[in-house]
């Protein structure tokens, strides 16, 4: 029950209680209902929603537009105002169609460069696959070789997301023991320690030694990958038993480490 009519009960009760002739009641109700019929035309009438519908379709609201008619034409179906706003209908439908193909391409487009952006982060790396593990290996094509190094790679299994590990070679003739490392970058000093003893392994050949740690990534460890990779002044001490030996991080070494570093966002990885 809206509000117009509460009112008019109440002043017909009142009218009522008060000895109102009989009249002066019905032009009461006359009048009520006469505005009622003024409010329903404000709200409902043919030209107020086709103007809304229109305003809707403007904006590009084709759905609201198309609900605006609906009501259109529930409610004055032989109105001239309806036969426009079955028009209109048509037209939205049109729009609607065209916002769904532009949206298709967009998506496809967007599919497209990513597997751009992704072949071009990868054809920088060398790759080899293990078959028994069926995992990929990703590298930059400057790692390897018999040299102290410190590097990142990237593995990755089909259907899942990839992860980075760390690789850190000191190579030279005498040993270390190596037990930590401080890496210094323009100024700022990180350490990376082993997580559990032996992390750091040793071996030796043809008269030389190389002690290594090889590891997964974990955010801390990224952070400081992600600074020498970005750095200008790049050193690296190993810290021994009893003795250290520091050396610089190349220019080389930090291309290959942002090298990977994209290519390994780029498969989606992530480090949290």
């Amino acid at each position: 029950m809206n509000k117009i009519t509460l009112i008019t009960i109440a002043i017909a009760l009142i009218l009522g209680s008060c000895g109102v002739p009989q009249e002066d009641f019905d032009k009461l109700q006359s009048e009520n209902k006469e505005l009622k019929q003024q409010l329903e035309e404000c709200q409902f009438g043919a030209g107020k929603l086709l103007s809304q519908a229109k305003a809707f379709f403007e904006n590009k609201e084709f759905e609201k537009c198309k609900k605006e008619v609906d009501i259109l034409l529930e409610k004055h179906p032989g109105s001239s105002e309806a036969m426009t706003g079955k028009e209109l209908i048509e037209k939205a439908n049109i729009e609607i169609e065209k916002l769904a193909e532009a949206k298709e391409k967009e998506k496809a487009e967007k599919e497209r460069k990513e597997k751009q952006r992704l072949a071009n982060a990868t054809k920088k790396l060398k790759k080899k696959y293990d078959d028994m593990n069926e995992i990929t290996w990703y590298e930059d094509k400057s790692s390897g070789g018999y040299t102290s190094k410190f590097y990142a790679y990237i593995g990755k299994k089909e259907n899942r997301a990839p992860w980075l590990r760390v690789y850190i070679r000191y190579y030279a003739d005498d040993w270390l023991f190596i037990e930590s490392y401080q890496i210094k970058v323009d100024g700022k000093s990180y350490t990376i320690k082993e997580k559990e003893y032996g992390e750091i392994k040793t071996d030796n050949g043809s008269g030389s030694i190389w002690e290594t740690l090889d590891r997964t990534v974990d955010a801390e460890t990224y952070e400081i990958i992600k600074a020498i990779a970005n750095g200008k002044n790049v050193k690296i001490r190993h810290n021994g038993k009893d003795y250290y030996k520091d050396r610089t991080i190349t220019s080389k070494e930090k291309l290959a480490l942002r090298n990977v570093i994209d290519a390994f966002e780029a498969l989606g990885g992530e480090i949290k």
